[in-house]
């Protein structure tokens, strides 16, 4: 038997809620040539019983004995995949039925990208819509995005397994910095492609990955993460190791940084490199958000010496629905 186009990689930990749905959707795609390795993380819920009651041939459960985390089951899976290409999915998220077969034709109409990626619907438990993840469409936009966030929905990517597996050794770091880390690797070999429809949905609760790692501290983790940040701001931001550490700062310490000096390097960078006002607008969101956390006041000084130092991105904040946000609408 041939090798399939596609592996669709999907780990799993005690996911016997949601598992089932997620292959329902897959084994419903119009393109059809693909396997689903199901990487079982040491659950203890049942999950693996639930896919094993899917007769399809297509899909492939690998057990694991113990819990290895997200990275460990990554790895185990792309070990045993056969497809050239590695499309993934989280056991909680939901796919359109022509999630492969688009990106069956981006991948052969852009021969020089080998990451593939699109926007994501963001449900809660239930399902239900609760906004969209709109990471940026095209390479130039991507490399500036990923000096400051990871914006790319990790359950709509889809890259090239020879590169990842055989040249990277696979996935790095931790459940937090993995995906940032790849898609910065990637970036450095090859272009990407970005698809503007929503092609899978992205559940957020407390027990999903992005809601595990939002209900607890990141500080074990910075380290990784302000690595990443500093050497991506170096390459495609032509950042020095000074500046750029102190950007990466305001990211991941938002308590310590000086904040004059943060918009007026990010300020410097943005006219030399011109990224799109949208998504200026949306970091400079993003970031003011990540002060919230911090404490009211440090959003409050974050916001006041953006007023000065950048009026026109002050004004371009997206519109406002948060206490802290309605806090920056009376400060105009």
């Amino acid at each position: 038997m041939s090798d399939p186009f596609f592996s669709v990689l999907l780990p799993a930990y005690n996911a016997r809620g949601h598992i089932g749905a997620a292959l329902r959707d897959l084994l419903a795609q119009t393109f059809r040539d693909f396997e689903i390795l199901v990487v079982d993380d040491g659950s203890g819920d049942g999950t693996g019983d639930v896919v094993k009651s899917f007769l399809d041939p297509r899909i492939r459960l690998i057990t694991l004995p113990e819990n290895r985390g997200l990275v460990g089951a990554l790895n185990a899976g792309l070990s045993e995949a056969r497809g050239r290409w590695i499309a993934r999915q989280d056991a909680d998220d939901r796919c359109r039925r022509n999630r492969l077969a688009r990106q069956h034709l981006a991948i052969h109409g852009n021969p020089d990208a080998g990451l593939f990626y699109s926007q994501a619907t963001l449900i809660d438990e239930r399902g239900l819509w609760r906004g969209k993840l709109r990471p940026p469409l095209t390479s130039g936009a991507l490399r500036w995005d990923l000096c400051f966030r990871n914006p790319i929905p990790h359950t709509s990517a889809v890259f090239d397994r020879v590169t990842v597996w055989e040249e990277f050794g696979g996935y790095a770091g931790d459940n937090v910095t993995a995906d940032y880390d790849l898609w910065s690797r990637l970036l450095r070999k090859g272009q990407a492609f970005g698809d503007p429809t929503p092609l899978v949905s992205y559940r957020n609760h407390a027990r999903s990955i992005m809601g595990v790692e939002k209900a607890c501290s990141k500080r074990p983790s910075d380290a990784g993460l302000r690595d990443i940040m500093v050497a991506n701001l170096g390459d495609w931001a032509s950042a020095s190791g000074e500046d750029a550490g102190l950007i990466a700062q305001a990211w991941l310490a938002p308590e310590k940084t000086d904040w004059p000096a943060y918009f007026h390097l990010t300020d410097l960078l943005s006219q030399r490199l011109s990224p799109a006002p949208a998504l200026l607008a949306e970091e400079d969101y993003t970031l003011m958000h990540r002060a919230e956390a911090v404490s009211n006041d440090c959003a409050r000084e974050m916001l006041a010496a953006m007023k000065k130092a950048v009026p026109g991105r002050f004004r371009n904040l997206p519109v406002f629905r948060t206490a802290i946000s309605r806090l920056a609408a009376c400060l105009k």
